[in-house]
């Protein structure tokens, strides 16, 4: 951009004859470059940098999802402690053939007082196939919590990208601005000389270039802080008040750079390269979701291994003593006790019962759909991430290697032609604008490449605690 800047003020000066015209547009270039230079330092300098990986960490750390899904696998575990225990007994206490011409307790042999006690047995291995039900269905959500990590890792890291982008963008459009505003300068200072070739032509062009230039701006800080702003849902505890400090707002600075493609990275996309697809298949396949899925599938099999225990008999005992008094002549009675068994035989109900596990059996069927279905999803989703990533990867070659090269040799030679009177001040204005617009274009295929990359992380776990 100095060059730029050197060489335009050349090619001015050898349109000016007026000496004093030439000091003072060269004082405006020198003072313009140091004030830009210095607002660049002050543009740095704003706000508190934020890494993306501080990002991830902070919104994983302060997800309050995670704490409801450990209470909620805590209160799971404690259900299946007591889910084998048995019903509780039933104790009865009975006055058995009281007299109603008396009611004396030792008028007839027959009256007694009777203390009983029932216990009921449940079905087959109900209770422990309860238990093992509440297990299972407490096993998915640690896979639910992670997948719930990932998930939130992915969002941030997109919010994160968006502030990124229109930070770096703005960056670029302010770097573009001083040097419009110097031509502006130094073309109205040529117009008013009354020398050269510059016309008002040129004035109001450079004018309604700084007006765009200033509306992208405004565009660029706007979309920075509405990107901010969503963020902070992820930068915020509820249960801490420590955790203010990372609310952003659009002062916040992000770094200027965006890392590397990882090894872990750069081995999911080696995945694609190879003639079968068994590789993506099997880590989609362990995708956190569908390990879910699998354990809800579990869940519904142990539920219709309980519905299968209602065709069982059900028992239940019992046993009871009877106290009788002695008669009014004094003779002692012998007290009595009872011990029964008891025991349901299900003869009318088999066809709800059939009815039952036949719906049990159906629902698991369906879950397994499901989770072929989702393995599809997930599958399509990926091949579209990769494809788009391949995509974004030969466009940004082709702007890097190609397009930026070509325009910026054709804003230099713009530039020269101008500065031979062969072209115009428009040409110029328009090959620095257009430079721009290419390096912004190459900015969000950087951007949208980094996305891409964050998918297939989302979908293609490789390791098992990679947000413990």
């Amino acid at each position: 951009m100095r060059n730029i800047f050197s060489t335009l003020a050349t090619a001015h000066l050898r349109k000016s004859i007026n000496s004093s015209v030439r000091a003072n547009i060269t004082a405006c270039m020198v003072l313009g470059l140091l004030s830009f230079e210095a607002k660049s330092q002050s543009i740095a300098a704003t706000g508190t940098p934020l890494s993306l990986s501080d990002t991830i960490k902070i919104a994983i750390q302060n997800d309050d999802w995670l704490s409801k899904s450990q209470s909620i696998e805590n209160g799971l575990y404690a259900l299946s402690e007591g889910a084998d225990a048995l019903p509780d007994p039933v104790i009865s206490m009975s006055v058995l053939n009281l007299p109603s011409n008396g009611f004396a307790f030792n008028q007839e042999e027959m009256t007694q007082l009777q203390l009983a006690a029932s216990q009921q047995l449940p079905r087959g291995d109900t209770l422990k196939l309860q238990q093992e039900k509440y297990k299972t269905v407490a096993e998915e959500q640690p896979l639910l919590r992670f997948d719930r990590k990932a998930k939130v890792a992915l969002r941030a890291e997109e919010l994160w990208l968006d502030a990124y982008k229109a930070q770096t963008s703005y960056q670029l459009v302010e770097e573009t601005r001083p040097l419009i505003q110097k031509l502006e300068e130094i073309v109205s200072t040529s117009y008013a000389s009354s020398v050269g070739s510059a016309g008002q032509q040129d004035i109001i062009r450079a004018e309604l270039e700084i007006m765009r230039l200033r509306d992208r701006l405004i565009e660029l800080k706007t979309q920075k802080a509405v990107s901010l702003k969503k963020l902070s849902q992820y930068l915020f505890s509820s249960r801490t008040s420590g955790m203010t400090d990372y609310i952003p707002n659009s002062g916040i600075q992000l770094p200027s750079k965006l890392n590397d493609i990882s090894y872990l990275d750069k081995k999911r996309i080696s995945l694609f390269d190879s003639q079968s697809n068994q590789g993506v298949i099997q880590l989609v396949s362990m995708h956190p979701l569908v390990r879910a899925k699998a354990q809800q599938v579990k869940r519904y099999e142990v539920d219709t291994k309980i519905a299968k225990q209602s065709l069982k008999p059900q028992y239940a005992v019992n046993a009871s003593y009877s106290f009788r008094d002695d008669t009014p002549q004094g003779t002692s009675r012998a007290n009595f006790y009872s011990v029964g068994i008891s025991m349901s035989m299900p003869l009318f109900s088999s066809t709800k019962q059939d009815a039952e596990i036949s719906s049990r059996v159906q629902t698991t069927e369906a879950v397994k759909t499901e989770k072929r279905l989702l393995i599809r999803e997930f599958l399509a989703t990926v091949n579209s991430a990769y494809a788009d990533y391949k995509g974004l990867c030969e466009r940004i070659n082709i702007y890097e290697t190609g397009i930026i090269p070509q325009i910026k040799q054709q804003t230099q030679a713009s530039l020269n032609a101008y500065t031979n009177d062969a072209g115009n001040f428009a040409e110029v204005v328009r090959a620095q604008v257009s430079e721009l617009d290419a390096q912004l274009t190459l900015l969000g295929l950087e951007v949208a490449k980094h996305k891409a990359i964050a998918t297939l992380r989302y979908y293609l776990p490789l390791e098992a605690h990679t947000y413990e």
